[in-house]
């Protein structure tokens, strides 16, 4: 078995750097999709904001996105939407798609949980005063929620940017890919599976220094 490789390594970090770059914009971008898609569709899946035809079909989209793997949601974007449609996405772009799409599910369905938990007493207060449901929505309720739902929404972000490895699949050269190639022309696997291991955790790491430092400045769960 071939032991760890200093030579390796240093031969490879340029490329891996690059990569993992590459993971961070795929996983920010595709975060930043997840975030405005999914509070606009949580709150018009909570309860006091329902619209009839248009919160039931986001509800069937939103039940559609959690319940097929992201795997299957690249192979669909990548493979299957340009054979029935004229779009053809890059690799990266339906990555970025597929992965804030499906995030967005997720999101949207922590967003109206977290609405739906507030007390009635809040909506009651607000519309006494004379808000409308959107300004209730906007400066009562919104605000609220997300304190409350962010240790969650942190979570569901330290999964998506984890669930960057998979895009690897539909060929996007990011941090997992590079790798594999690396292993195929180095044929040293521990060196490289490390150092890719190594980089996530950083990575995951210093964005639960983020989801930290949020909980703390909004003074989560006090």
């Amino acid at each position: 078995m071939k032991l760890f490789s200093l030579v390796t390594l240093s031969a490879s970090a340029p490329l891996l750097i690059n990569a993992a770059l590459t993971t961070v914009y795929i996983w920010f971008t595709a975060s930043c999709i997840s975030l405005v898609v999914g509070t606009l569709t949580g709150l018009l899946r909570a309860r006091k904001a329902r619209i009839p035809i248009i919160s039931l079909l986001l509800d069937g989209a939103t039940l559609i996105l959690r319940g097929i793997p992201l795997y299957a949601q690249l192979m669909i974007i990548y493979f299957v939407l340009p054979e029935v449609s004229l779009i053809n996405l890059s690799s990266e772009n339906a990555s970025i798609i597929g992965l804030g799409l499906c995030s967005a599910a997720y999101v949207s369905e922590t967003i109206r949980a977290g609405i739906n938990s507030l007390p009635t007493g809040q909506w009651d207060a607000s519309f006494v005063l004379g808000y409308s449901t959107l300004q209730q929505l906007r400066f009562i309720i919104v605000p609220q929620a997300l304190r409350a739902v962010l240790p969650s929404l942190m979570n569901e972000y330290n999964m998506a940017l984890k669930s960057t490895a998979i895009v690897a699949s539909i060929g996007t050269v990011e941090l997992t890919k590079t790798g594999m190639n690396i292993i195929a022309r180095s044929a040293d696997p521990l060196t490289i599976t490390l150092a890719i291991a190594c980089i996530y955790l950083i990575l995951t790491g210093a964005l639960s220094l983020v989801g930290q430092l949020l909980e703390r400045k909004y003074h989560v769960n006090r």
